[in-house]
């Protein structure tokens, strides 16, 4: 033990409770399971007969303080890979060696089950912990259409309806209302001098509209609001597009991982999450649960670097404790040269206790749960656990890589459109108002003329 441990051991060992509750195991041998895990748990083996010479790791520390704290010894029993690949899965492969009083204790925690309390039994909870997607580093995308992606289809569709009606509305005002300027030219070419102000405007380059009819101005001056609106809106989300990285979405959620188009999901073997999808048939875990009956390979055995390797291929998101997933993570950096090839996402809405298996009836149960939860109330597990389960934050793509900005909507834009539907209101009634008083202009006119013979024939 390093001093540090020995320091944490005797503020614990001197809690005035620690000696009246917890009795002393004398003279008691227990046989411990040993599972190869880097780095929670390691061993090295004699290179002349494979035989393990050194156990190192979390387990192993909090079996020495155990076997030091209540007097006991203890000796692992090494579960090899075969037996898990024999099993299916390495959950079940250790309960199958303590059903067979092979081991009296499973080292490795692991989430009590109501259907395995006919056959054995666990330990107070040490530890909560919750879940997350390892995956493979986002990948930079391939921005070709930066350009399109400030807007919504739906507001790029507005926009080009809201200019043809613009244009055409601007045409018809200025075909019925003897505007000077226009008389010469034809409709197309109206039209087409109409669209070229009209983008000009939009582009936010000026234009000059050669007519000072009240009706013209006001559709002209509306459309000239709304392109201030979209121009700004548009140059700073577009900015936002072209500076902020470009990377593919992490997966956070299941969710996330139901829609994804380029990833499978992937579950240890026998975990609950393999017989919730499984059994599930419909919704987000029916999905998933169809991707790993078309995908048995999917149902990992958690051997050795299997869940790393399989990770690298880039067709999976590995769905397991955040904590196994860090040191997934940091393994494969370390063995890349520091380059971040995996990460993990957010944790998802899941978390479970971890406890110790043990033998059923266990006779000295109540005494290594006082211990335990004295080890977790002093924090000695968790000063434990920081020794091997180190986060590797420069792969933490939730803190590297920046957010891009969402697309605009066309609800941003309400305000913009409904500016415009009232200038082309007040637009239409101004040239409706003008017409008809040219018509009745033109009428009094006519009256007029018609009255000036007869008042010459009485005089």
């Amino acid at each position: 033990m390093s001093f540090t441990t020995l320091v944490l051991f005797g503020l614990v060992s001197t809690v005035p409770t620690a000696k009246s509750l917890i009795k002393p195991m004398t003279g008691v041998h227990l046989k411990v399971s040993a599972y190869y895990e880097p780095p929670i748990f390691t061993f090295v083996k004699d290179v002349h007969n494979s035989s393990i010479i050194q156990y190192a790791g979390l387990y192993k520390d909090i079996m020495d303080w155990l076997s030091t704290s209540l007097n006991f010894t203890y000796s692992f029993v090494e579960v090899p890979a075969n037996a898990v690949k024999t099993h299916g899965s390495l959950d079940s492969t250790l309960i199958d060696y303590l059903i067979r009083k092979e081991v009296d204790m499973i080292s490795r925690l692991m989430t009590p089950r109501v259907d395995l309390l006919n056959v054995m039994d666990f330990t107070t909870p040490v530890t909560v912990t919750q879940f997350a997607f390892t995956q493979p580093f986002p990948k930079l995308e391939e921005d070709i259409l930066a350009s399109v992606k400030p807007f919504q289809t739906m507001v790029w569709l507005s926009i080009g309806i809201s200019f043809i009606a613009v244009v055409l509305a601007m045409t018809f005002v200025i075909r019925n209302g003897s505007i000077d300027h226009y008389k010469n030219k034809t409709t197309a070419g109206i039209i087409l001098e109409l669209a070229l102000y009209g983008l000009v405007i939009l582009l936010g380059q000026g234009g000059r509209l050669p007519c000072n009819r009240l009706s013209l101005r006001l559709i002209a001056g509306s459309w000239c609001l709304m392109a201030v609106v979209l121009s700004y809106g548009f140059s700073g989300t577009l900015i936002s597009n072209i500076t902020a990285p470009k990377y593919e979405p992490v997966i956070n959620t299941y969710e996330d991982m139901a829609n994804s188009k380029t990833m499978r999901i992937t579950v240890a073997s026998g975990s609950p999450f393999a017989e919730n999808m499984l059994n599930a048939t419909s919704g987000v875990m029916g999905k998933l649960g169809d991707s790993l009956r078309q995908n048995p390979g999917d149902l990992i055995l958690r051997l050795p670097r299997q869940i790393g390797d399989n990770l690298l291929t880039g067709c999976c998101a590995y769905l397991e404790s955040k904590t196994i997933g860090d040191i997934i993570v940091r393994t494969v950096m370390m063995k890349s040269g520091r380059q971040c090839l995996l990460t993990t996402g957010k944790p998802v809405d899941y978390s479970e206790l971890l406890s110790f298996g043990i033998t059923k009836n266990f006779r000295y149960r109540s005494i290594i749960d006082q211990q335990l939860q004295l080890m977790r109330e002093s924090g000695l597990f968790s000063f434990f656990r920081k020794k091997y389960v180190v986060e590797a934050d420069k792969c933490n793509a939730r803190r590297v890589l920046q957010p891009k900005k969402k697309p605009l909507t066309l609800f941003d834009f309400a305000s913009a459109f409904f500016v415009l539907g009232i200038g082309g209101i007040l637009s239409l009634l101004v040239f409706f108002s003008e017409w008809i008083s040219i018509i009745c202009l033109h009428r009094r006119r006519r009256l007029d003329r018609g009255q000036r013979p007869v008042l010459f024939l009485m005089n």
